[in-house]
């Protein structure tokens, strides 16, 4: 079989799946409208739920937009593990020697390779693509990126495969500007320096990219990179809908326990998109939001709104309860606020990385005028009506930012704490009219 499966990979991968669909879709609840749904409605697995893949494609068109608006270069790589790795995958050590142990990883985040090197035990597909995960985060922390971020956004697309033998191996579309090309190619090269990436294989490149230093692994050319990369995301995914059963290439990913795609961080995180998704569904959208409107977002306090000013329309969400409004009139409404048994501010964290405890230090600050400025504000939504009403009294509108300060006296008018009209955020401009003076 291929990708170093045995006869039983593909069998067990499928039982598992099978299972977890029949779980999810035996286990029902009620939403807070009445309808009755199974797990498996609102899965978002990679292996079992469409919506995934949807998702997926639209967070990656959402990036490419905004990686254009900034004018950026995407740069298409291909990154290849050395031979010698390949050898690791079938326990092979005769050309392993002490002088390569610096090229494996050896912490808690990626895996003590450099121990198991040692002691010559044979590496599996799941300890390689955890190398080419290492590898590709150094190249991420170069000097030449670290500079680059100095200056302006990048992002990047990064989607895993197998060799036929089971080693994996990624391309990856990364946006950069064009002027920092050829000191990235030479970073390339040093840390994916594989005879497969830094070579020029006429079949793999015309004579113009040849002519221009393009290698097999980096090439900045292409007249369609989102159509190559989308290519290989396309066929790591089973079609959900009409393929039964899963292939070698599915089971591969999942024996292996391996990310099929994953990318640089978008405007909106993640957590909110997922949060957000009843309302709105469109990344680019809600990128657009962040851009040209007013949001703001707490996972701390699991609260979320965005303001579309040109439209008029806001999308709230605060602990379970859902709310869209237009022109300040509730239009929808669903779910209910439930009380945040306990912190979550580790919930959307890094999971691998580990933080020392440090004693807190309590730092106050004050402008000219001698009044404190809260570094740190309570999301208005959360905020009880005394403590709203004081806080909106003590903002000085000649001081804060006036679409924040249009926030609170929305949220006072909205609970009736004060008189007057809600107005668009868009209106707290210069001319904008304080009520409460």
């Amino acid at each position: 079989m291929k990708y170093g499966l045995n006869s039983f990979d593909v069998e067990n991968a499928q039982t598992k799946i099978n299972r977890q669909k029949e779980y999810l879709s035996t286990s029902n609840f009620v939403t807070s409208n009445g309808t009755c749904k199974s797990l498996l409605d609102v899965s978002m697995s990679a292996n079992i739920s469409s919506r995934y893949y949807a998702q997926l494609v639209n967070k990656v068109n959402t990036l490419q937009q905004a990686m254009t608006n900034l004018d950026l270069t995407p740069i298409f790589m291909t990154l290849t593990l050395d031979g010698w790795l390949h050898d690791l995958f079938y326990g092979d050590y005769s050309r392993f020697n002490d002088d390569l142990l610096c090229k494996l990883p050896e912490n808690d985040r990626y895996g003590y390779f450099r121990t198991k090197a040692l002691l010559q035990e044979a590496f599996n597909a799941h300890d390689l693509y955890m190398v080419l995960r290492w590898q590709w985060d150094s190249f991420f922390k170069t000097r030449t990126i670290l500079n680059i971020r100095k200056e302006t956004k990048i992002g990047y697309l990064f989607a895993v495969e197998p060799h036929e033998s089971g080693v994996p191996h990624a391309h990856v579309l990364l946006y950069v500007p064009f002027s920092s090309i050829d000191k990235l190619k030479k970073e390339f090269e040093k840390i994916f320096g594989a005879s497969q990436n830094i070579g020029q294989d006429k079949k793999r490149l015309s004579p113009e990219q040849i002519a221009k230093g393009e290698l097999n692994g980096f090439q900045w050319t292409l007249t369609n990179p989102v159509g190559y990369i989308l290519k290989y995301v396309t066929k790591s995914f089973m079609d959900i809908k009409n393929q039964a059963q899963i292939d070698e290439l599915q089971a591969w990913y999942i024996k292996n326990r391996i990310v099929r795609f994953t990318t640089s961080h978008t405007l909106v995180p993640q957590w909110v998109y997922n949060k957000v998704y009843p309302l709105e569904n469109d990344w680019l959208y809600l990128s657009d939001l962040k851009i040209n409107s007013m949001c703001e977002w707490s996972a701390e306090n699991d609260y979320f709104i965005f303001e579309d000013i040109k439209s008029g329309k806001t999308l709230q969400y605060e602990r379970g309860l859902y709310q869209m409004f237009q022109d300040g009139s509730l239009v929808h409404e669903f779910g209910e606020m439930k009380e945040i048994k306990e912190p979550n501010t580790m919930r959307y964290r890094d999971k691998f990385v580990i933080r020392e405890k440090r004693k807190t230090i309590k730092i106050e600050l004050f402008n000219v005028k001698g009044q404190k400025i809260e570094l740190y504000p309570k999301p208005i939504a959360h905020r009880k009506n005394y403590d709203l009403v004081q806080y909106y009294h003590k903002l000085n509108p000649e001081l804060c930012n006036l679409q924040h300060f249009g926030l609170v006296q929305n949220e006072c008018i909205k609970r009736g704490l004060i008189h007057g009209q809600i107005q668009s955020l868009n209106d707290f401009n210069t001319n904008f009219e304080n009520i409460g003076a």
